[in-house]
């Protein structure tokens, strides 16, 4: 009797050796796990979008208009990527083609400290360099904005001469940066 005592009491203490292994095990993998991310990713209702409407850099034919972002939530929060933008009349209706991205450079994440901006230059191509029967030159009311990664979009005042028919790329954006908008760059 003595001796199957003893194997149950080897055999007991195994299970618990192997339980308290296991658990400990548990205990690292689950601390060694990637945090959730304690930033979240800026939404549209968390951002004030505007232009900054005096052309600066740019190429002949072409100028640069910086986009700017701020965040306007009590939190920060982080824009990665290209902003979609789109020229549109008074009403909002859609003028031309959709901006092309500018990915000649890296996708980077920014955050945003509350009331913080970042920024992303808008390179507006003259429509004058178009045929009219190619572009049909008008010009626009508004830029309409979707952030990255947004469904929604803002709009910011944007009163240049646009192309209204679609085809001819006349908007460039690059990505979003860190910072506000530098005017003299």
């Amino acid at each position: 009797m003595f001796k199957g005592t003893r194997r149950s009491v080897a055999a007991i203490a195994a299970v618990l050796g192997l339980g308290i292994g296991s658990a400990v095990w548990a205990a690292s993998a689950a601390s060694a796990a990637p945090a959730a991310a304690a930033v979240p990713e800026c939404t549209s209702s968390e951002l004030a979008v505007w232009v900054y409407n005096n052309p600066g850099g740019g190429a002949a034919g072409s100028f640069d208009l910086p986009i700017g972002f701020t965040n306007i939530s009590g939190r920060s929060c982080y824009l990665v990527g290209w902003p979609g933008v789109s020229a549109t009349n008074s009403a909002g209706t859609q003028l031309g083609s959709a901006a092309t991205r500018d990915a000649t450079e890296p996708r980077k994440v920014v955050t945003l400290a509350p009331d913080a901006t970042a920024n992303a230059d808008l390179k507006v191509i003259d429509v004058f360099n178009f045929t009219a029967s190619a572009c049909k030159p008008t010009t626009a009311a508004l830029l309409k904005v979707f952030p990255p990664d947004q469904k929604s979009a803002l709009t910011a005042f944007f009163s240049w001469p646009v192309c209204a028919k679609k085809g001819p790329v006349y908007l460039v954006v690059q990505r979003i940066r860190a910072g506000a908008p530098n005017p003299d760059e």
